[in-house]
């Protein structure tokens, strides 16, 4: 099983960047100071031993016995070292006692003689210098993460504010870094423009739903009394009667789903979730579309899972209606031989069609808005199922989509079974 990287946070990544900078930084001058020290070694010692074998050169010219430092040692003859043996005159490197030092070669003397020099004073030079360069190198680092942890702090605090006034709902003009020249203030001004857009766009929406809601309210009332009336005064023509209740019953169903239209732009923690029987409403959306079935030869039939029979779940009757209402409709209208089957299961609503099928071209898409089954889009403004889809989120619910091996839809309601209820019962 594969694990998830932590993730890293900014604070972290300045802290890292800090630390590579001073790392490149130290680890270059640290190197260019090593090899200073040795080059300076090098040319120090080199000038010495220069000197000396002058001075010596000097004195056996003037019969006078060597002077040599404490340090270095003079060999001539079978005592030169042997690596040195046939040498011709010059700078060397040998190895005495496991210690690299540096000899020089002459033949000024009219007869080859080697001086070498082991200075303790050199070395312990190095040693300091080398000590000092350690702690230079770990006091920067060091320096560079207290830098580094102030400097995320002085980045990070104003971002993280920023996003706590985003995440708590802070109105966009209270926004810190409004004021401020830099790219903080830029981020902070488009969060701010960016949220005020959003808002009044949903305002707009909810103003509008609002509206439309309440102007639709009188005259939809006016014809569901008019439909009673009507009636009411045609008792004993059935043909007519069954023409008004069709009328009472259709301005009934849009009251309905334009309550429901309303609801659903409201914040779903504002418009409550009652216990919903979802077998008697099922059986009230397939009556409202079996007229759709008229003429064709299609079946519809509902099953119910002995454990589901009175099953309720938290959610408005209006939404319900609205997202089982939309997939049944669109089950009959699409069908024209075979069956509807609305099977309800503990935990979801299936409806299953014998119809046209989805093409596979449009599965992906087939609840974005606008998106038509039908290539000649008649009877249907490609809204259904895209409303099934804001219905069913907004109940907390999973709408999906399977396609049958026989042929046709398979459209599913899931809905969280440790939520629903029994009805008493």
């Amino acid at each position: 099983m594969r694990r998830e990287a932590a993730p890293t946070t900014l604070r972290t990544r300045i802290a890292a960047a800090f630390l590579l900078l001073t790392l490149l930084v130290c680890g270059a001058f640290a190197v260019a100071a090593v090899n200073i020290a040795s080059s300076i070694e090098d040319r120090l010692i080199d000038q010495r031993l220069s000197r000396t074998a002058d001075s010596l050169v000097e004195r056996a010219r003037q019969n006078l016995p060597p002077d040599l430092p404490p340090s270095v040692t003079l060999y001539r003859g079978s005592a030169i070292p042997a690596e040195l043996q046939g040498k011709p005159p010059g700078r060397y490197t040998v190895t005495q006692d496991g210690l690299q030092v540096n000899a020089l070669l002459r033949d000024d003397l009219g007869a080859v003689f080697v001086l070498t020099d082991r200075d303790a004073d050199f070395e312990k030079i190095q040693a300091g210098v080398y000590s000092l360069l350690g702690l230079a190198f770990v006091a920067c680092l060091a320096l560079a993460l207290f830098l580094a942890q102030l400097t995320a702090s002085r980045i990070v605090a104003p971002v993280t504010a920023l996003a706590q006034a985003v995440e708590t709902g802070a109105a966009p003009r209270a926004y810190p870094l409004l004021d401020s020249t830099d790219e903080l203030g830029v981020l902070s001004r488009a969060f701010a423009a960016s949220t005020e857009a959003q808002q009044r766009y949903l305002d707009r929406e909810r103003w509008f739903t609002g509206d439309v809601s309440h102007e639709l309210r009188t005259p939809l009332a006016v014809m569901l009394g008019a439909a009673e009336i009507l009636k009411a005064r045609l008792s004993g023509r059935d043909d007519l009667v069954e023409l008004a209740e069709r009328i009472r019953r259709t301005a009934a169903d849009t009251s309905e789903r334009v309550i429901a239209m309303l609801l659903l732009s409201r914040d779903p923690a504002s418009t409550g979730a009652p216990p919903t029987a979802l077998l008697p409403l099922l059986r009230q959306e397939m009556d409202r579309c079996r007229p759709l079935l008229r003429g064709k030869d299609v079946e519809m039939t509902l099953h119910a899972d002995p454990d589901a029979t009175s099953l309720e779940v938290p959610a408005r009757p209006e939404l319900a209606a609205i997202a089982v209402g939309n997939l049944i409709r669109n089950a009959c209208q699409f069908t024209e031989q075979g069956r509807v089957d609305v099977r309800l299961e503990r935990g979801r609503v299936v409806i299953e069609d014998t119809g046209i099928g989805i093409p596979a071209a449009v599965r992906d898409r087939i609840f974005d808005r606008f998106m038509q089954v039908d290539p000649a889009g008649a009877g249907s403004a490609g809204l259904g199922l895209a409303i099934v889809k804001r219905v069913a989120e907004h109940l907390g619910w999973v709408v999906s989509l399977e396609m049958p091996a026989a042929g046709g839809t398979r459209f599913v309601l899931s809905f969280d079974a440790e939520q629903v209820e029994s009805a008493p019962g």
